[in-house]
């Protein structure tokens, strides 16, 4: 029923929508298990399994664990999984999500972000807000 009502879901969303494997639940708990925070912001709220190569256009790779990536959905510098798994645009992807990430993960702004959202949390979150409403305004 739940891989139903995902199904639904992806359709009114305007995502190409195709049944996801039965095994697809305990595949994405024992990814997150394994990379429990978002790769590109080190968040932890939100957290999406993202498909490097889309499971539409592989549904082959589905299940495939080198094909997933733990991205956010606003844990973090915005929405990861939108920003950077799909380049700002739902129906586009990114293939060198993984790359990129890696390298993000070396850059200063992610080091002082990661080391303040482990002191001072409320601090953390007063500097995402900033960020987020000067990105929008």
């Amino acid at each position: 029923m739940q891989r139903h009502l995902k199904l639904a879901q992806d359709i009114l969303k305007g995502k190409v929508a195709k049944l996801r494997s039965p095994e697809w639940e305990r595949v994405e708990k024992e990814h997150l298990e394994k990379e429990p925070a978002c790769q590109w912001c080190g968040g932890t709220v939100r957290l999406q399994v993202h498909h490097v190569t889309p499971f539409h256009l592989a549904p082959a790779l589905e299940l495939d664990d080198f094909n997933l990536i733990t991205l956010c959905e606003g844990g973090g510098y915005l929405n990861c999984h939108f920003i950077h798994g799909h380049n700002g645009d739902w129906k586009s992807f990114n293939d060198q999500v993984r790359e990129e990430c890696r390298d993000h993960a070396c850059s200063p702004d992610r080091k002082i972000l990661e080391e303040v959202r482990k002191s001072d949390p409320l601090l953390y979150d007063f500097l995402i807000k900033a960020r987020k409403d000067k990105k929008s305004g």
